[in-house]
């Protein structure tokens, strides 16, 4: 398994790992909303971009749904191609959650961020 592919994308550093990351994100930074997740955002002083996924087991009972939606979050954030980023994707309203549209959801609140 490589863990960098051509576009420079490298999966373990740009992952959101630690409480004190998403806590900043959450407090001090800016969020989106569509109808099902909300994308907290803030800027991380010129490391590369990192992505941190949560989604609460209660809302979304179904593992391979809770991992198809990281799957989802993961590939709209790598072709964003977002710089000195980190972004916090939540699932808030799992009653508009469609898994037949995951992707088409998680795509449009990484598109509304790239208007940003």
């Amino acid at each position: 398994l490589m863990s960098a592919n051509t576009n420079g994308f490298h999966a373990k550093t740009m992952r959101l790992n630690s409480p004190q990351d998403f806590k900043r994100c959450f407090l001090k930074g800016e969020r989106i909303k569509n109808d099902v997740f909300v994308l907290h955002y803030i800027d991380n002083g010129g490391l590369c971009a990192r992505l941190g996924v949560n989604v609460a087991k209660k809302k979304i009972k179904n593992a391979v749904d809770r991992n198809k939606i990281k799957r989802a979050a993961r590939e709209a954030f790598r072709r964003a191609r977002l710089k000195n980023l980190d972004v916090v994707l939540i699932l808030k309203n799992e009653n508009n959650y469609d898994p037949n549209n995951c992707f088409l959801l998680v795509n449009e609140v990484f598109n509304d961020l790239k208007k940003k």
